[in-house]
């Protein structure tokens, strides 16, 4: 057993578990450790196509995370709940229809002889496996069938974080009664509590860690604040808690039917300049949209009862013959056709929408593959994607009826402005974007970015010499602090002076050697007058870096030692015209934890609001509160910080 396993326990579902271990993959990745994702059962219908078969999209992103090819090897077990009491069992990628008729008391101990092996190749050839949990390992009455968590523990021999959510409440309760009922060969293996969604002034927290740590003798090592991570989760939960995006722009809603699948390919279009997206869960949701897509389901027939219960079988037809686009991928191409037969009973029959004219018959094979198809000439809205190259991949029993399944008509069903297409995916294309949306089809995926900022806020917030010296004891990586910067926040009203102030501090810190990041975009004439002008009066020594929407990246590569930030207001801005008001607080966060990891002195300058009326509407509001959390944070972390009022500067915090 070469590798040493870190293992992410959680005391409820949705703490953060699946975001640590992504986190961690790549924080370890970035120090050099060959490091691979593993979860030995994971309970999701959100599935990618891997080495092997599909696998649980957590692991696969866990997996991109460590730099490495996704493989089943990563997630041996995936169940995809079909109904409340039953689940399809696909073992190192595919599935076993005896296992999936079984009782699962019964079937754990198989399952975990069938996942046990992964474990041992992985620990073998790895230096560090980050293991995700499941639930909770403190389930008292499924411990003598929990692989997942405690077998897993035990035959890796894991050293263990407990994350819990502090935004629920309870998080001190919930830490000391996980580590209470915790089988008592385990609790020793407990290295360390996480505190994860937390708001505020993490100082606060005291005397709760302390005593935590004198009733455990375990340590509390970070506290992470809320922000939205943007990964997909493998709970159902999260949707209940999804925040459609605000503002104008074309409108997408999504039916979040009970059975959904592959939710997270639409990520990417959420994130989309000019798309807002919602979910749909009854007609009056409908109100608005330009697009409505139904998402893939692991159980259609249920799926498809479920929207006339609500009359949204009704209103997407209405809806489609307006003239508006719509969308159906695998699934929920399924429920567009007219008829599902299921002679083999892989999900059962039923009567779709009949917005399509297929029908869909289930076989006993199931398609698991990545693939790509031409389209065919299309119209209307998707007219743009005619002749293109589509690419995705395949989880399917479905076909349709007639076709073969390696046909352009067996992957892509359309009629009008109503498409279907069996392959997910497709719409984490960039270019496919584009081509609907308008943008930039160069646009990088984001989710490396993503990573990155992960482990940045890993390294920012949890003490990762301790946890890292749990996969090299020999040789911890020290947290290797430079000089600390000084950060100086400049907030007031609009022509207050702060700029100029700025300014003024930057050349008494820098003299000639200043970067000066401008946040502003050009988006008409008058800002690109008022660009030149601001330019222009800088000294032409000044290294200027033009970063609308992420400044740490900015700070991180800054070749000067002292760094102008002008302004927070307008990266406010950008990330929330960009549907991104989340992505604005995960900037932030990666911005003060990129001035922290760089020791270079940084000036901030801002917006001071909430002095004046109530907006009147729900744009500015949303403006008004999320640059008012982040001066807060900005202040808070601060050597100094001054507000500005008609030229003159109030101390709020002194040097």
């Amino acid at each position: 057993m070469k590798a040493k396993a870190i293992m992410v326990w959680g005391c409820t579902s949705d703490a953060g578990k699946s975001f640590l271990a992504t986190a961690l993959c790549r924080w370890f990745s970035n120090h050099g450790f060959r490091v691979s994702p593993f979860k030995a059962q994971n309970m999701s219908n959100n599935a990618r196509v891997a080495l092997g078969g599909e696998m649980g999209s957590a692991q696969w992103l866990q997996a991109k995370a460590a730099r490495r090819e996704p493989e089943v090897r990563f997630n041996p077990v995936l169940l995809k709940p079909e109904r409340d009491t039953a689940s399809q069992v696909v073992v190192m990628g595919s599935v076993d229809r005896e296992l999936s008729g079984m009782d699962w008391r019964r079937r754990s101990s198989i399952l975990w002889e069938r996942a046990r092996p992964s474990l041992r190749e992985l620990m073998t050839e790895n230096d560090v496996v980050v293991i995700e949990g499941a639930g909770s390992p403190a389930e008292i009455n499924l411990a003598d069938v929990d692989y997942v968590n405690l077998e897993t523990a035990r035959e890796s021999r894991a050293q263990c974080l407990l994350i819990s959510d502090i935004d629920r409440g309870g998080a001190f309760a919930h830490l000391f009664g996980t580590w209470s009922l915790l089988p008592s060969d385990l609790r020793s293996s407990l290295g360390g509590f996480v505190l994860n969604k937390f708001r505020g002034d993490a100082s606060l927290l005291e005397p709760g860690p302390t005593e935590l740590f004198a009733r455990t003798g375990v340590p509390v090592l970070g506290t992470i604040p809320r922000i939205q991570h943007h990964l997909p989760d493998e709970d159902a939960v999260v949707l209940d808690e999804f925040r459609p995006s605000e503002g104008g722009g074309f409108q997408v809603g999504v039916v979040a039917w009970p059975r959904i699948s592959n939710f997270d390919e639409f990520r990417r279009m959420e994130s989309w300049p000019s798309v807002r997206l919602r979910l749909v869960r009854s007609p009056a949701d409908m109100h608005g949209l330009d697009l409505l897509i139904l998402p893939g389901s692991k159980h259609v027939p249920s799926d498809l009862a479920w929207l006339r219960e609500r009359g949204l079988d009704r209103a997407s037809v209405d809806f489609a013959n307006t003239g508006k686009p719509v969308l159906g991928v695998c699934g929920g191409m399924q429920a567009l056709g007219w008829r599902i037969d299921d002679p083999s009973g892989c999900e059962g029959s039923g009567q779709g929408i009949g917005l399509l004219p297929f029908s869909t018959l289930h076989g006993e094979r199931k398609i698991v593959r990545k693939s790509s198809v031409d389209a065919p000439i299309l119209e209307g809205f998707w007219k743009n994607l005619s002749g293109r190259k589509l690419s995705g991949y395949e989880i399917r029993t479905g076909a349709v009826a007639g076709m073969d399944s390696d046909s352009v008509q067996g992957v892509i069903q359309s009629q009008a402005n109503v498409l279907g297409i069996y392959l997910h995916g497709v719409f984490e294309d960039a270019s496919v974007l584009a081509a609907l949306f308008g943008g930039d089809e160069r646009c990088p995926d984001p989710l490396e970015k993503t990573f990155d900022d992960l482990s940045l806020l890993a390294q920012a917030h949890l003490d990762m010499t301790t946890i890292s010296s749990w996969a090299d004891p020999a040789h911890p990586v020290v947290r290797v602090r430079r000089a600390t910067g000084r950060l100086c926040v400049l907030t007031g009203g609009v022509r207050s002076g702060k700029s100029s102030a700025a300014q003024e501090l930057a050349r008494a810190w820098g003299g000639d050697n200043v970067t000066f990041v401008a946040t502003a975009q050009a988006l008409d004439q008058e800002m690109s007058d008022r660009i030149r002008v601001h330019r222009d009066d800088r000294p032409a020594s000044w290294e200027t870096l033009e970063e609308p929407l992420d400044p740490a990246g900015a700070v991180r590569v800054a070749k000067h030692s002292v760094v102008v930030l002008d302004c927070l207001g307008m990266l406010a801005t950008n990330h929330i015209l960009a549907g991104g008001a989340e992505a604005f607080r995960v900037s932030v966060e990666s911005l003060i934890a990129a001035w922290t990891e760089s020791g270079k002195d940084l000036i901030v300058v801002t917006n001071e609001v909430g002095s004046g009326i109530i907006p009147d509407n729900a744009l500015s509001r949303e403006f008004r509160d999320q640059l008012g959390w982040a001066n807060q944070r900005l202040v808070a972390a601060s050597t100094e910080a001054w507000l500005f009022v008609a030229g003159a500067r109030i101390p709020l915090r002194k040097p």
